[in-house]
């Protein structure tokens, strides 16, 4: 046989015994990172969830009481949202909830709000309504985009209606001295129109000598001390661990250790805070508070989405689950509606929950330590 043939033919099957082992490495890597970039999808009926199509984006959970009293507003009837509103009686963060869902429904059409004032002049409730209804309405003519993405004229119309909305909520305090709501109003125009810390903590003494542990009053607060607004990331996680940890029992005010981590996350775009033990040592604690929560408290919904989230991104699948079924057919809260799609997100991270169960064996989430 002619030496350089031979040579010439030893090369060539040296080269393919390297090369087509590789090149069928390559191709099955290719097709496990083809694989792994399709989309995951489960059968949410299978795992007695609520199909995508169905899911509500405007709500955290139902409430018919709500529905009904802005179905009356929208209707023209201010009695039946007055009365909804005094039914929450000294209960304050069951008042300042309540007074959301009819702000939302003023800020669309205050026709009913302006018959209400006109009747009852000096309501304090209607006052409340009124001043906060200007809050939201400088929050919609800002809009949600961050600050490079919003126009001059937005700024200026979100500082002039801040600026108008600030006397209705002291006009408010006035009428209803004892009530926290009309300073709880108070803190997002200390965020939007950028009051200074001295500033914020006067209002801040003035809410908590009203109401120290107020749900809605500690949320906007770390809005306040977060990095986007007027603080930084350790003024907000400073926040919301003196409020959690001083938090009574049955308290669900541990949660705000999950929305600090979240501002946090979102603000530094990495994903691997989630790793630290800090995130689920507070995972546990809210656990244990929603365990200790009344089953119809206002509040649990708001809390299970950003809990439900947590608990996937700290791997804990079967008590994710757990929380995805409680949360049913909603998903207008945080974190969803941080993105440009809330129903988009919310059902990749229950998707992903379910699918990493099932990987696992479905195995039940963890016993809890009596509490």
């Amino acid at each position: 046989m002619n030496t350089v043939v031979y040579i010439a033919g030893a090369c060539l099957l040296v080269y393919a015994a390297v090369t087509i082992p590789r090149n069928a490495k390559k191709a099955r890597a290719k097709r496990a990172q083809a694989k792994a970039a399709m989309p995951v999808k489960i059968d949410a009926a299978a795992y007695g969830l609520v199909p995508a199509a169905q899911v509500d984006t405007a709500r955290p959970g139902p409430d018919p009481e709500a529905d009904a009293a802005v179905a009356a507003a929208r209707a023209g009837d201010w009695r039946h949202p007055a009365a909804y509103l005094a039914d929450a009686g000294n209960d304050w963060d069951l008042r300042w909830y309540r007074v959301g869902h009819l702000v939302r429904a003023a800020a669309d059409d205050d026709a009913w709000l302006t018959a209400w004032r006109t009747e009852r002049p000096g309501d304090p409730a209607a006052a409340l309504i009124h001043a906060d209804a200007l809050v939201q309405l400088a929050g919609k003519v800002r809009g949600a985009q961050g600050g490079a993405r919003t126009t001059a004229e937005q700024f200026e119309g979100f500082h002039r209606l801040l600026g108008q909305a600030l006397p209705a909520c002291q006009e408010a305090a006035r009428l209803a001295p004892y009530d926290p709501s009309p300073w709880v109003a108070q803190i997002t125009i200390a965020y939007g129109l950028g009051w200074s810390h001295d500033d914020f903590r006067q209002l801040w003494a003035e809410i908590t000598a009203r109401d120290p542990y107020h749900f809605g009053a500690h949320v906007s607060a770390l809005q306040y001390w977060c990095e986007k607004w007027r603080g930084s990331s350790a003024l907000m996680f400073d926040f919301a661990e003196r409020a959690a940890s001083s938090a009574p029992r049955g308290s669900l005010l541990p949660v705000l250790r999950l929305y600090a981590t979240f501002e946090h996350v979102l603000k530094q775009t990495d994903d691997s805070f989630y790793e630290d033990p800090y995130v689920s040592a507070a995972v546990d604690a809210v656990l244990d508070a929603v365990d200790l929560a009344p089953a119809g408290h206002h509040r649990l919904p708001t809390v299970r989405h950003l809990l439900a989230n947590a608990a996937y991104r700290t791997g804990r699948y079967a008590e994710a689950a757990e929380q995805f079924r409680e949360i049913g057919g909603y998903a207008g809260g945080v974190p969803w509606m941080y993105f440009t799609s809330p129903l988009k997100q919310f059902v990749h991270v229950r998707t992903h929950t379910f699918n990493e169960w099932e990987k696992a064996g479905r195995p039940a989430a963890p016993p809890r330590v009596a509490l």
